[in-house]
Formats: structure tokens, C-alpha cells, sequence
């Protein structure tokens, strides 16, 4: 496979995004302090399947340490080309993926305390810079019981991507769930410094949490009840367009303070 350090990256332009369907999972693991090497070698193996499905144009892998249980807590933003193959990357991790010797379904995994996965139509997504240089994530995600939530995102996204850039964003998605009657804000930034050591990540971490919500600028009428809302490191990121050019398949944003695979057939 071409290097996680390349920057070999293919298939993926600035500005907007052709994508309409995006999928959210939050996952808090059962352990505490797991090691980046085991986290990185370990999401590798499940990449190898998961990212070969139908429509995927993009993941970012978060994680962070919570500051209470030192608990990983991580997950994954992609965006496909369709809701419906969002969707039904939802249902195929439920139902038919599985890992291990045993087999057991991915979800029922004892790595995993707890999950929280849903899928989303994509009102807008933007690229501003290269997606090699996205590093850090904010998540946000509000329940929303207003009426026609969607016409009107769509016509306050102009808007939003604007502010977004003007916050210093290197990505916006923007994002409803009319079944769940939820909004959300996928926004990711760029990695501070030139070096991939703890105070450059720290410095970024930190940068990426003072912009103001982007929750602001959504309508009052929309009496939003904030839900979700976490800033991250980027593990890695899953690069589908570029491993079908011939291109590198995946990132590390932040090597060598995340350290590359290690895995034989890495």
C-alpha cells in the first residue's frame, strides 16, 4: 500500500463536495490509556474492510483522552456520495460486519464501552485547504424540533461555510437528521507548526477549541438543545478517491507524535 506519511494524495479538490449522505459515531472504549500504536494498528485491520464500502468519500478518525477516566474516546465523521449509502453503512456495520477468531459482530466487541452512530443528509461540505492538512475536528450536534429545518439550512449555508472560513476552518459539513430532528456541524482545522510533537498537537487542540460555535449563527427559531459537542486530534484519515487513483490511502496529520502503522502488511 502507498505510505500513511505520503502525501501522495489524489481525488480530492478544494471547495465543495460532492457528497449527500455522512455518517457520525461516537465511541467511548472500555479501557483506559490505550496506546495510539495499539489504537492506530488495530483501526488499520477494520480500514482494510470498512472503507472499501459502497460511496465513501472520506473518514476522519478523532480521538482524544477523557481528562476524568483517561478513557480513548474516538469514533469517526465520513461523508458518501448518497444518504442512502450512509445509511446502509450504518446497517452494515450492525448487522453483518464482523471481526475477530471468533467472529463476533463489530459492535459487540468488548474494546468498545459504548457507541452512538448516526447517519445524516449533507446540506453542504467544503473543502478551504488540502485535505492532507486537516488535523484537528470540532463535532457539534443539536436537536432541532423546528419546521422545515432543511429549506432553511440550505439557504443559511452560504453563510455558514463564510464564517466557517472566516474562523480559520480547513473543512465544513453541514448536516440534518430529519428522522431524529437533530443538526450538526462537522468542521475540521489545520495543524499548527511544522512539527508533528505534543506541543504542536496541544497548540492545535487548544486553537481549535476558542472559535465561537457555530451554533450561533443558526436561527433562533430553531430553539436548538445542544446534544454533542467535541474537539479532537486526528488519528488518521481514510482517503477512498485517492487509494482508487493509485494514490495514498490514508494520512497521519499528526506523525510522528501518532506513529505509523506497524502492522507486517503496513
Amino acid at each position: 500500500m502507498a505510505s500513511n506519511l505520503d502525501q501522495n494524495v489524489l481525488g480530492y479538490e478544494l471547495g465543495e463536495i460532492s457528497a449527500r449522505g455522512a455518517v457520525t459515531v461516537e465511541i467511548v472504549t472500555a479501557g483506559h490509556g490505550v496506546p495510539l500504536q495499539t489504537f492506530i494498528d488495530v483501526q488499520y485491520q477494520d480500514s482494510k474492510v470498512m472503507d472499501k464500502r459502497p460511496g465513501m468519500y472520506l473518514k476522519y478518525l478523532p480521538y482524544r483522552y477523557d481528562e476524568v477516566t483517561g478513557k480513548l474516546l474516538s469514533g469517526g465523521s465520513y461523508l458518501f456520495d448518497t444518504w442512502e449509502n450512509a445509511k446502509d453503512y450504518v446497517r452494515w456495520t450492525n448487522e453483518d460486519f464482523k471481526v475477530g477468531d471468533p467472529e463476533v459482530k463489530f459492535w459487540d466487541q468488548p474494546a468498545f464501552e459504548s457507541h452512538n452512530g448516526t447517519f445524516w443528509r449533507v446540506i453542504g461540505a467544503h473543502n478551504f485547504v488540502p485535505i492532507q492538512q486537516h488535523a484537528v475536528g470540532r463535532l457539534q450536534q443539536w436537536a432541532c424540533e423546528a419546521i422545515d429545518v432543511e429549506t432553511v439550512l440550505h439557504d443559511i449555508y452560504p453563510s455558514l461555510r463564510s464564517a466557517a472560513e472566516a474562523h480559520g476552518a480547513a473543512s465544513i459539513w453541514l448536516l440534518h437528521n430529519p428522522e431524529e430532528k437533530t443538526v450538526g456541524i462537522q468542521l475540521a482545522f489545520q495543524k499548527l507548526g511544522g512539527a508533528g510533537d505534543h506541543e504542536s498537537a496541544r497548540q492545535s487542540l487548544v486553537a481549535a477549541t476558542k472559535p465561537l460555535s457555530l451554533g450561533q449563527f443558526l436561527p433562533e427559531t430553531f430553539d436548538l438543545k445542544p446534544l454533542f459537542d467535541r474537539v479532537s486530534l486526528f488519528l488518521t484519515l481514510w482517503l477512498p478517491k485517492s487509494t482508487a487513483a493509485g494514490g495514498a490511502e490514508r494520512t497521519i496529520p499528526l506523525y510522528p507524535m501518532v506513529p505509523n502503522i506497524s502492522c507486517h502488511d503496513a
